[in-house]
C-alpha cells in the first residue's frame, strides 16, 4: 500500500480535495482538523451557487467547470438533497444595474433569465427591485458545513481518515516523504503524535497566520458574519428563493432565514459584532422589507481567506517543496472552486506543470 496522503484543515478544500485523492491514490487518505469540519469560514457560509457575481453579475471562473464540479461532487458523495437547485435571483439595487443584468442573461441565456420587476413578483411577491432581476436557474443553495461534513463521510469508503481536536505543529520533507506532527485530544491529554506521508496538503484557511510558509505568500483574511433569524411578518409571506444583491438572503425550510454579509478587513476579535448584524439586517432590507424587525437566532462570524492581488484561490507546492503542497485563498467563491480544483488535484500532484497559471504559486507567476 501507497503512504497516504496528509491534510491539514476540514473546510471545504480540504474536504473536496480529501474524497477526490482518496479515489485516485492506493493509500488512505488522513484529514488533521483543530476543531470540527467547517469550523472556519465554511461553517459561517450561507452557501450560494451563484456563478454571475458582482454589481455587474460577471462570470465566476471557469464558469461551466465549476457549476459542472459542484454538481458531480453533490452526486458522488450522495448529498443531492443538500443543494435546494431553485434558482438564485438578482434583484436590481440600483438602476446602473439594469443593463449589466440584461447583458448577463443575454451572454448566458443556457444559465440566467432577465425577469421585469412585473416578472419578478410573480415569482417573488415581497421582494424589492429596482427595475427587474436576474434570475440564475442554474443556481441555488447549500448548507456549507453540511456538505463538508456529508463529503468526509462518503469518503471514508475510499479511505479517508478523519481526526478531529488534531493540530498540526511541525513538518518536515524528506526525499521521499513528508513527516507531519499532530497535538491530538485524548480524553482530557494531549499528545503529539508523528504521521509519515507521501504528501502534506495544508488547507488550514484563517491558519495560515501561524505559518510562515504561508503567510510569505501574501494572503490576507476578511472577517465575515451572517445573521440567522425568524423571518418576520412585516416581510410578507409570499415565497422565496435565494437572494443576491445588496447583501444576501438564503430562504429555509422552517421558515427561517439566514442573511449576510458583512466584510471586516481589520479585526481583533472572531466575536459577532453588533454593529455588523444591524448594518446586515439594514442592507438585506433593501431587498426583502422589514427585516429589521426580524428575531435574531444567531450570530456565526469566520474568516475568508484570499490572495491580496488576486481573487483565485492558490494550488500548488510550497516554495522550494515538491511534497509539502497549499490549497488555500478561496474567498467567499470556495463553493464554485474547490470541488473543480479538487477533482484536478490528482492530476496535479504527478504533473504541477498542469497547474492553472491563474492558480499557481504567486512566485511562479510570470
Amino acid at each position: 500500500m501507497a503512504r497516504p496522503i496528509l491534510i491539514a484543515g476540514a473546510g471545504i478544500a480540504g474536504a473536496c480535495a480529501a474524497f477526490e485523492l482518496a479515489r485516485h491514490h492506493d493509500g488512505p487518505v488522513h484529514v488533521f482538523e483543530a476543531d470540527q469540519p467547517a469550523a472556519g469560514a465554511s461553517g459561517a457560509a450561507a452557501g450560494l451557487v451563484n456563478p454571475l457575481m458582482g454589481r455587474r453579475a460577471r462570470p465566476v471562473w471557469r464558469l461551466p467547470q465549476a457549476l459542472d464540479a459542484v454538481d458531480r461532487i453533490l452526486q458522488d458523495a450522495g448529498c443531492e438533497h443538500l443543494l435546494e437547485g431553485n434558482g438564485v435571483l438578482r434583484p436590481t439595487v440600483e438602476p446602473e444595474q439594469v443593463d449589466s443584468f440584461q447583458n448577463a442573461a443575454a451572454a448566458h441565456p443556457d444559465l440566467a433569465e432577465w425577469l421585469s420587476e412585473d416578472a419578478v413578483r410573480e415569482k417573488a411577491p415581497d421582494i424589492r427591485t429596482c427595475g427587474g432581476g436576474l434570475f440564475i436557474r442554474r443556481g441555488g443553495a447549500v448548507d456549507v458545513a453540511a456538505l463538508v461534513r456529508a463529503i468526509l463521510d462518503a469518503g471514508k469508503k475510499h479511505g479517508v481518515k478523519l481526526h478531529t481536536s488534531s493540530r498540526a505543529l511541525y513538518w518536515s520533507e524528506q526525499q521521499d516523504h513528508v513527516l507531519l506532527e499532530v497535538e491530538q485530544a485524548d480524553s482530557d491529554e494531549h499528545v503529539i503524535k508523528e504521521y509519515e506521508g507521501a504528501y502534506l496538503l495544508l488547507c488550514l484557511g484563517q491558519g495560515y497566520v501561524n505559518v510562515p510558509e504561508l503567510t510569505n505568500l501574501a494572503l490576507t483574511g476578511i472577517k465575515g458574519q451572517t445573521v440567522h433569524v425568524r423571518r418576520p411578518p412585516e416581510s410578507g409571506d409570499g415565497p422565496l428563493l435565494p437572494l443576491s444583491g445588496r447583501g444576501y438572503i438564503v430562504p429555509n425550510d422552517d421558515g427561517t432565514l439566514i442573511l449576510g454579509s458583512s466584510y471586516t478587513h481589520n479585526f481583533d476579535s472572531l466575536d459577532p459584532d453588533p454593529d455588523e448584524t444591524a448594518y446586515i439586517l439594514k442592507k438585506t432590507s433593501h431587498m426583502l422589507p422589514g427585516l429589521q424587525e426580524a428575531e435574531i437566532l444567531g450570530v456565526t462570524t469566520g474568516v475568508r481567506v484570499k490572495h491580496a492581488n488576486s481573487n483565485l484561490p492558490i494550488v500548488g507546492p510550497l516554495p522550494g517543496r515538491r511534497r509539502i503542497w497549499t490549497f488555500t485563498a478561496l474567498g467567499s467563491k470556495g463553493l464554485l472552486t474547490a470541488p473543480m480544483l479538487a477533482h484536478e488535484l490528482p492530476g496535479y500532484l504527478q504533473n504541477p506543470s498542469i497547474i492553472p497559471l491563474d492558480v499557481e504559486m504567486p512566485d511562479l507567476l510570470t
